[in-house]
């Protein structure tokens, strides 16, 4: 980071809060997947430390450590952008090399499910991702719509000619 701040001539600090604040960004070794906990508020209301918990119990790891065999690593990652569907994490996927790396996304996850997902990944298998919630499509409510459920009525108006 100080060769960059360097070649671009800019203060240190100005590249240390890019590196720092964008997650593509890694400052360390990360595995082949890099699971990422939501930290977000609304995900830590539902459960997102239980979830990174099982995830590093899982694993054998501490955050930001890399397994043994140099496939999975934990994480945290700020403003996934899906809080309607907490808790969350995001699997970074580096299995193509850091330029054809992809983000998935997998909600409304448990323990148990995040478990789930990082044993089909390890299994070579590319869980779908999305909600993990079955009662849900996409980021709808759970078991469904239970308003605006047909054509809404036209405003009520004013006969200004009657005046």
């Amino acid at each position: 980071m100080l060769k960059v701040a360097k070649v671009i001539e800019v203060a240190p600090i100005r590249v240390y809060e890019v590196a720092t604040f964008y997650s593509m960004f890694n400052r360390a070794k990360v595995g082949k997947y890099h699971l990422l906990v939501c930290g977000t508020t609304p995900c830590m209301i539902h459960g997102s430390r239980d979830i990174e918990a099982a995830l590093l119990d899982h694993q054998g790891v501490k955050r930001n450590e890399v397994t043994k065999d140099g496939l999975f690593s934990v994480g945290e990652l700020e403003r996934m952008g899906r809080c309607v569907n907490a808790p969350m994490i995001t699997v970074a996927d580096y299995s193509n090399g850091s330029e054809g790396y992809t983000y998935n996304y997998y909600e409304d996850v448990t323990p148990k499910r995040v478990v789930e997902i990082v044993e089909a990944i390890r299994r070579g298998e590319k869980p779908p991702r999305g909600t993990r919630n079955p009662e849900r499509i996409n980021c709808g409510p759970a078991g469904g719509n239970t308003t605006l459920l047909g054509e809404p009525k036209p405003p009520p108006c004013r006969d200004l000619d009657a005046c």
